[in-house]
């Protein structure tokens, strides 16, 4: 488009021309080209692109991203032939076409990322609910922008090009969900690269500070709480009155269940928690009858 505009101005008619027909037709054939291997990638799913050396979890995804990337250029370029500037002018359609540009950004960053950081097994389950969902979001807009398309024609064009066998991506399964929470949850490396560079204050008077000490408390009152449920299945605070989910780590103490250590520990866990679920509390009125019965103060307003 560049080179077509660049001629179009050049001061030299005859020069102009001839750097026009020639910018002219190799966008002609760059369209083609792109539209055909969109059609391609489209039947075989993308299962032909040639890949570099990568890690084998990631191979398939170089593969889908060469194929949304073929696809975006074509309805790109067949979107300026149908709608010229009208395409500017056309807002929703134009944002649409910038969230497929934004979702095959963040395939790419991701994909680096995975090779950047030394295609770490324990990152794989990030990788890949973060690219299943940026696929699905791609696949929704090209939709958007296919079904608004004013051209109804070539809506349909578009349409059998780009997904000729219909809407192969979907939002990330379950299971790599439940992969993802597990590494989350859990401290250790797959966590440290995932906040690296992140500010995590010390202390627990900063929200997330009060959410990383609770974790780690968490985690290390796991067996300690473990040794306290099986006493309790064993019926050793049957009748006791202080073995409830607040004070069953009292139980546990006098019972001779934990020690002391461990009994710390478990009143630092709850502490901590209790601090991360806190929420503000009001009266359920707000304090307006609170307000109203209030005397009021001589020289005020309402006085």
């Amino acid at each position: 488009m560049l080179a077509e505009i660049q001629a179009v101005q050049n001061a030299d008619a005859k020069q102009g021309l001839v750097d026009f027909d020639a910018a002219l037709f190799g966008h002609v054939g760059y369209t083609l080209k792109n539209g055909l291997r969109a059609f391609w990638h489209g039947l075989t799913g993308s299962h032909t692109v040639p890949v570099p050396d990568v890690a084998p979890a990631a191979r398939r995804y170089y593969q889908q991203l060469t194929r949304f990337s073929a696809a975006f250029a074509y309805i790109a370029d067949i979107s300026m032939l149908v709608m010229g500037g009208d395409l500017k002018r056309r807002e929703k359609l134009s944002a649409r076409m910038g969230d497929i540009l934004s979702q095959m950004y963040l395939i790419s960053a991701t994909l680096k990322r995975f090779e950047d950081e030394g295609r770490q097994p324990a990152d794989a389950p990030l990788m890949h609910w973060a690219i299943w969902d940026a696929m699905y979001k791609a696949q929704q807009a090209f939709d958007g922008v296919i079904a608004n398309y004013p051209n109804r024609f070539f809506a349909f064009w578009l349409h059998k090009v780009i997904f000729p066998f219909g809407h192969p991506y979907v939002v990330p399964s379950d299971a790599v969900g439940h992969e993802v929470a597990r590494a989350l949850i859990a401290p250790g490396p797959a966590r440290e690269r995932l906040t690296a560079g992140c500010h995590v204050p010390a202390g627990d008077d900063e929200p997330v500070g009060a959410i990383e000490l609770a974790l780690a408390a968490t985690v290390e009152a796991e067996p300690i709480e473990a040794k306290i449920r099986k006493a309790e299945r064993d019926g050793r605070f049957e009748g006791n009155p202080t073995a409830n989910v607040r004070d069953i780590a009292d139980a546990a103490l006098a019972a001779g269940i934990i020690d002391a250590t461990e009994h710390e520990l478990m009143r630092r866990r709850n502490r901590l928690r209790d601090i991360v679920v806190r929420v503000d509390d009001f009266p359920y009125d707000f304090g307006v009858t609170g307000a109203s019965r209030r005397p009021r103060q001589a020289g005020s307003p309402l006085s």
